[in-house]
């Protein structure tokens, strides 16, 4: 049986006469009817009654008539569903971010690519920095923000962002009066570092920075996340270095200036692992960085 032989039924059954239902087909009358008896002889009975030069749907043809709209129905929203899948219309993504980007960058683009993009089922995972990676590896989330990328991996990356680092620092410090601040304005301040099993890069940054203005940060104070950190910046009880973004959050008592040390900057990257990623991880991946030029500039 094939889709064909479901359709050449309903046609018939739709108007009870093979003539009539031939010409819908664009056939002739007695290959549809040829087409009807093999079908009835395939299933073992009598989909129509013939009475009297008149064609009436049998007891059996009635219930195979629903069966079988319900199946051609079922066959064309499989095809239109897989076309809109194949355009990044429907499906769904898990989506692994660290604290930050959580308000920076992800709050605008989940909104945008909502709109864009309202049947796609965006799942969000938190992981540290340091627990992307193996998430991905373990088929936990299909796409990942990260700051570092390993080479050689399989991974495959779309560089999102890459901005600048500030210095937070208490707005009634006397550093905040200038417009930018030397990281060797910072010895003798407590500079708050992150825990480095929790973001790895930005540990080994801050204390190469300090490394050459020939102090080091204070390993007694550090912190898990950016907003504990500023946390301890607002009560003026030390400074640290943040990406440009960050400075949305507006924290009491914080003031963000540009780090003078521009050699070194802050990169975020969307990874994933799939050689032919879905329509809907592409499209998400390009949007990231349509939204992350306009946070940048």
């Amino acid at each position: 049986m094939e889709l064909r032989h479901l359709r050449y039924f309903l046609t018939v059954a739709k108007h009870l006469n093979f003539t009539r239902a031939a010409e819908e087909l664009h056939m002739a009358q007695p290959p549809l009817s040829r087409q009807i008896r093999e079908l009835e002889e395939e299933i073992g009975l009598s989909l129509f009654e013939r009475r009297a030069r008149r064609v009436y749907l049998s007891p059996a043809g009635e219930v195979f008539a629903d069966r079988a709209r319900k199946i051609l129905a079922a066959t064309d929203a499989a095809v239109i569903d897989s076309q809109r899948a194949a355009r990044g219309e429907i499906g769904h993504i898990a989506v692994g971010f660290f604290e930050h980007i959580a308000y920076t960058l992800l709050p605008p683009l989940l909104r945008e690519y909502k709109s864009r993009h309202p049947s796609v089922a965006v799942e969000l995972r938190w992981l540290t920095s340091a627990e992307q990676l193996a998430a991905l590896d373990r088929g936990d989330i299909d796409i990942s923000f990260v700051r570092q990328v390993p080479e050689h991996t399989g991974y495959q990356k779309k560089l999102v962002m890459q901005e600048p680092f500030y210095v937070a620092i208490a707005a009634d410090h006397p550093l905040a009066k200038q417009k930018s601040i030397s990281i060797k304005d910072c010895e003798g301040l407590r500079v708050i570092n992150y825990k480095r099993n929790v973001a790895p890069d930005y540990h080994d940054t801050i204390n190469d920075l300090c490394a050459l203005a020939g102090f080091s940060p204070s390993p007694e104070y550090e912190m898990g996340q950016i907003y504990a950190s500023l946390g301890l910046v607002s009560c003026g009880f030390g400074v640290t270095i943040v990406p440009a973004s960050v400075q949305g959050a507006q924290l009491n008592n914080v003031a963000y200036r540009p780090l003078s040390e521009r050699h070194v900057s802050s990169e975020l990257y969307l990874v994933w692992k799939d050689e032919v990623p879905s329509a809907a991880l592409c499209s998400f991946a390009s949007l990231a960085k349509e939204i992350a030029l306009d946070i940048v500039d």
